[in-house]
């Protein structure tokens, strides 16, 4: 059925339909918080059941909520099956005592906090009372989204991307400290321009981690500096060399009792940086091997997005209890402008900006991959944003809207990305060739993030996909690990 109610939650309908009644619905409503949660009881109509009351965020209390729920579904002669628990979306505190309870057989749903406010009794005061009676007035509307008992592949994933974005967030932090213990040992040192070094890779690090400062720095011996910038495969180490002499003759030093304490503080930054790096590595590896074995690792085979970009995708928009139409999910994602339109017809139609209230994650992985796309994708994609630019229009945007529907059917359909040409109507021939010249492309996304193995192993979408392409094209599609560079 074809539905004006686009935000109602399907689960709540069948469960308030299955019950025939409103009155034979139960709504716990709760208020999370750390230590004790507030309930208020409620049935399908608005009628209470049961004054507000407290339980322990423990497994006494919620021992102590189920044995009072069913006390009052054999009061009210309701079924257990009828009763539904709701509360607004809160910190982590409260998760293991929501999945207590879908793991128990009921039906759990997120409230937005926002619309949960416009459902309280008063709306200048905010108590837990206060605030549980509008989580419950959003449930009678029939709002919210279902929390599951299980935990599937793109919420493992979304759980990884998440931690792993707080590491890369807290190697910048380390980052930015130490371009500020830099400037005082060593001013300059970590601009190209002027030292020759890229900033933090090998050859730089390795100058920063012992006796690090201007002076000691120009006192090392210059064939010894020029082999060892040789062996971080520096590009021009006699020049880089020379450069950090003539950088050092130039700089002020920094007063000379400062020196030992800022190398002392440089040397535990660097530690928590090299440890903060070697996270962020070790858990690109973890996300692509759990990426590897879903849906998502067909997204890799879209030219311009590597696994990164893939989990990060697949993990937003392929969770089922996440699901939404297209046209939804580019509103939540925040890619699309606000439109408004009266006066029949004819009324001239405004169009405002994008909002503000959007999934931060989702649209910093569409936007990002479409600039990616933009640069090292496919010619025709690549040509698309160049016309879009050239027309004034918002090149980015349009391209992650683009991208969002590939994405989706990609994942859907566990198929490999064939460009815009091809895919409407191309010849056998043509779309063999692409193939066999795309595949090892694909691999290498696998073997520089180190999954290859689960990537190509039975049962992965991606061997699915290729034993399937080898039998209808006749095709010959090595699994091994490609040897050679990329280009």
């Amino acid at each position: 059925m074809n539905s004006i109610f686009r935000h109602r939650n399907a689960d709540v309908e069948r469960l308030f339909n299955a019950a025939g009644r409103p009155d034979k619905v139960m709504c716990v409503a709760l208020d999370y918080a750390k230590r004790d949660h507030t309930v208020a009881v409620c049935d399908g109509s608005g009628r209470r059941l049961r004054s507000a009351f407290n339980v322990r965020n423990n497994r006494e209390g919620l021992d102590f909520l189920i044995g009072v729920v069913e006390g009052l579904c054999r009061k009210h002669k309701i079924e257990r099956g009828h009763v539904f628990f709701g509360g607004e979306d809160c910190g982590r505190y409260a998760f293991n005592f929501i999945y207590a309870l879908a793991s128990k057989g009921f039906l759990v749903v997120g409230i937005n906090a926002g619309d949960a406010k416009h459902e309280r009794d008063c709306s200048s005061a905010s108590t837990d009372a206060i605030d549980a009676v509008g989580v419950a007035g959003m449930m009678i509307k029939k709002a919210g989204r279902t929390i599951g008992a299980t935990f599937n592949d793109a919420y493992v994933i979304r759980r990884l991307r998440h931690q792993r974005d707080a590491l890369v967030r807290a190697q910048s932090a380390s980052a930015h400290r130490l371009h500020s213990l830099v400037d005082e040992l060593f001013p300059g040192f970590l601009d190209t321009k002027l030292s020759g070094l890229t900033p933090f890779g090998r050859a730089s690090l390795w100058l920063m981690e012992e006796r690090f400062s201007a002076a000691e720095v120009h006192a090392r011996k210059r064939p010894a500096l020029v082999k060892a910038l040789r062996d971080f495969a520096v590009v021009d180490p006699d020049g880089a060399a020379d450069k950090l002499r003539a950088l050092a003759d130039a700089g002020l030093p920094a007063p000379e009792r400062m020196i030992p304490v800022y190398q002392r503080c440089l040397r535990d930054e660097l530690a928590l940086y090299r440890g903060l790096g070697e996270s962020v590595h070790a858990m690109d590896a973890d996300i692509a091997k759990a990426l590897a074995r879903t849906p998502g690792a067909m997204l890799a085979t879209i030219p311009g997005i590597g696994t990164r970009w893939a989990a990060a995708l697949y993990s937003e928009l392929a969770d089922p209890l996440r699901r939404r139409r297209v046209d939804s999910m580019s509103a939540l994602a925040g890619i699309v402008p606000r439109v408004k339109q009266t006066g029949g017809k004819d009324g001239p139609t405004v169009v405002g900006r994008r909002t503000k209230q959007c999934n931060p994650f989702l649209k910093s992985a569409l936007v990002s991959a479409a600039v990616s796309v933009s640069q090292y994708g496919h010619a025709e994609m690549r040509e698309s944003f160049r016309a879009d630019e050239a027309q004034g229009r918002d090149a980015r945007m349009r391209m992650a809207r683009r991208l969002l529907r590939l994405c989706l059917c990609l994942a859907d359909n566990g198929a490999f990305f064939l460009p815009p040409s091809l895919h409407k109507g191309g010849a056998t021939d043509a779309v063999r060739e692409y193939y066999a010249q795309v595949w090892p492309k694909v691999l290498i996304k696998w073997r520089d993030s180190g999954a290859i193995l689960e990537a190509v192993a039975e049962g992965s979408p991606l061997k699915t996909w290729h034993d399937m392409a080898e039998e209808l094209y006749g095709l010959e599609l090595s699994v091994k690990s490609p040897q050679y560079v990329r280009k």
